[in-house]
């Protein structure tokens, strides 16, 4: 499958623009801006040191998951179980689908709204409790479940060959993103580390965020687009 447009230039972007930084903090240092030069040994020495270390502080695991999920409640094929021509071995495993999903959050429930739930923090509060650091794994993992129990139950996913498939269908052809997003995580801890941005910078923060996910949002839409035309047709 062919990616988009944004995620093949992204990248050449990226680099322009890891190159216009290490040229703005060489300037800076020579002005005295306050800026650390990468150019310099001690910036050399660093970028050496730090490059796979910077490569990792991508959220790549976040969004591996965050993509298998999609890929099984995709791949199941539990949204045409809503429509009216669903047949009577949908309905069944829709509805065992969702009992599923019900149960899967009385037990969540139970672990945070109960006295001296296990998933509070220790003051008894959803602030920095393992409930709200992990929540993006809970949503996943159940959304992960979900698309399963339907897969199966529907006959969609006849073996252990289709569940599989069914989990990575959408990683291979988003795997020209993460180019991207290693790139995107080069520039955003080369930018700390020169003082050009504040570590701290709730808007830096953010739109980092933004360069990581604008590949991945690109390209499935891009899948979409491309499966509708091929219904179409």
């Amino acid at each position: 499958m062919k990616n988009s447009r944004i995620v093949n230039w992204m990248p050449i972007g990226l680099l322009c623009l890891i190159l216009l930084h290490a040229v703005v903090s060489w300037i800076g240092d020579i002005y005295g801006w306050g800026l650390n030069n990468l150019f310099s040994q001690a910036g050399i020495r660093w970028t050496v040191t730090y490059f796979m270390f910077n490569i990792s502080c991508a959220p790549f695991a976040e969004v591996m998951a965050s993509l298998i999920a999609i890929s099984v409640l995709t791949e199941s094929g539990i949204f045409g179980a809503f429509s009216k021509k669903a047949s009577l071995k949908q309905g069944r495993a829709l509805s065992l689908a969702m009992l599923v999903l019900a149960i899967i959050l009385v037990v969540f429930a139970c672990m945070v709204l109960l006295p001296n739930a296990v998933l509070l923090s220790p003051f008894g509060t959803l602030t920095d409790s393992p409930f709200s650091q992990g929540l993006l794994g809970i949503i996943c993992t159940t959304v992960i479940v979900v698309g399963n129990v339907y897969g199966l139950s529907s006959g969609r996913f006849f073996n252990l060959t289709d569940t599989i498939k069914a989990h990575v269908s959408l990683l291979i052809p988003c795997l020209p993103c993460f180019l991207s997003m290693m790139l995107t995580a080069i520039l955003k801890e080369s930018m700390i580390y020169s003082n050009v941005i504040p570590m701290q910078s709730t808007l830096f923060s953010v739109l980092s965020w933004c360069l990581y996910l604008i590949p991945f949002a690109a390209q499935l839409l891009h899948i979409i687009k491309s499966k509708n035309k091929n219904i179409i047709s």
